[in-house]
C-alpha cells in the first residue's frame, strides 16, 4: 500500500487579506499538503516568491486569474510526490493531470469555482460536463460548487428545489461520487449575528479513483479567517490487493449441462485424496 498524500481544498477569500497567507503556510506545514486548490483568490497573477515561500517544498502552479474583485483559483502539487502530465482551464476550473510517482496511478485534479450568480449555474455545470467527459483518466473534483444538493445542506428553509436536482443531475451523469466529511456540519457562514449557514465546498471523485484509494477521508478544519472551512483530503494509500474470490452466478443454473458438470466433478472431487480445501470449480472445464 503507498504512502497516503493529503490536499487542501479552501475558499481562502483573498489571498492578499490579513493573515490568509500565514494562515495557508501552516495549513500545508501541519497537514503536510501535497496538493492545494484555492478558491477567491482576488488575486490577477502570483509573482515566484510569493509560491516558493508557502513551502519548503518545490511546487508546480497553474491558476486562473480573478475577474475585478472576485473569483480567482489557483493549483499546486508537490512536485516531489507526482509528475504533472498536463495542465487545463476553464472559466470556472483549473486542472492538472498528475501522476504519483510511487503508484505509478494517473488521474486528473480539477479545482472548481462556482459562481456566486446563480443564473450561471447551469453554464458552470454544463462546462464541468465536457471537462470530466474529456478526460481519459480517474478524476478528483473539489472546490466551492455554490451549489447544495439537499434542504440539510443549508441553515435556512429558503432553498431552490429545480437547482438542487439540475446539481444532482449533472453528479449522476457523470457517476461522481462524494466523499464524506467529518468535521463541521456545514462549510461556510455568513458571520451574521444571525447566520445562514450551507455546504458549498465539497469532494466528489470518480468511482475508478476511490475503486484505487478504498480509505480516503475528508475532514472540514476549524474556520479562520475566511467565512469557508478549508478541507483536507486524505487518500490513505491504495487499495490493498484483491483476492481471488469465487463469486457464483446465477445464470449458470440455466446453461444446458451445467448440473450435471457440476454433479459429476464433485463425485469425482469426493473420492479424490482428502485435502483442506477440494476446489471443485477448478476441475471445471
Amino acid at each position: 500500500m503507498s504512502v497516503p498524500f493529503f490536499s487542501l481544498i479552501w475558499n481562502i477569500r483573498g489571498f492578499e487579506a490579513p493573515g490568509r497567507q500565514q494562515q495557508l503556510k501552516e495549513y500545508m506545514r501541519r497537514e503536510n499538503v501535497d496538493i492545494v486548490g484555492l478558491q477567491e483568490t482576488i488575486k490577477e497573477s502570483f509573482l515566484l516568491h510569493e509560491l516558493e515561500g508557502l513551502s519548503r517544498h518545490k511546487f508546480a502552479w497553474h491558476w486562473r486569474s480573478a475577474s475585478g474583485h472576485s473569483g480567482g483559483i489557483l493549483l499546486g502539487v508537490k512536485e516531489d510526490t507526482f509528475e504533472v502530465e498536463d495542465m487545463d482551464h476553464g472559466e470556472f476550473f483549473v486542472s492538472m493531470a498528475v501522476t504519483h510517482k510511487r503508484s505509478n496511478l494517473s488521474w486528473e485534479v480539477i479545482i472548481v469555482y462556482g459562481p456566486a450568480d446563480h443564473s450561471r449555474s447551469q453554464s458552470f455545470l454544463e462546462e464541468l460536463r465536457n471537462k470530466i467527459n474529456r478526460c481519459t483518466t480517474p478524476v478528483v473534483v473539489a472546490g466551492d460548487f455554490n451549489l447544495i444538493r439537499s434542504p440539510e445542506d443549508k441553515s435556512s428553509t429558503r432553498v431552490d428545489i429545480p437547482r438542487m436536482r439540475m446539481f444532482n443531475d449533472c453528479l449522476a451523469d457523470l457517476a461522481l461520487r462524494e466523499i464524506t466529511r467529518v468535521g463541521a456540519r456545514f462549510t461556510w457562514s455568513n458571520n451574521r449575528i444571525d447566520p445562514v449557514q450551507s455546504v458549498l465546498d465539497r469532494v466528489f471523485v470518480s468511482v475508478e479513483w476511490e475503486m484505487e484509494f478504498p480509505l480516503c477521508s475528508l475532514r472540514a478544519a476549524t474556520r479562520i479567517g475566511s467565512d469557508h472551512s478549508p478541507l483536507l483530503l486524505c487518500s490513505g494509500g491504495s487499495a490493498p490487493p484483491r483476492l481471488n474470490r469465487f463469486h457464483f452466478e446465477n445464470f449458470w443454473l440455466r446453461q444446458p449441462g451445467f448440473a450435471e458438470a457440476v454433479g459429476g466433478k464433485w463425485e469425482r472431487a469426493a473420492d479424490s485424496p482428502p485435502r483442506v480445501f477440494n476446489a471443485v470449480d477448478s476441475m471445471l472445464p
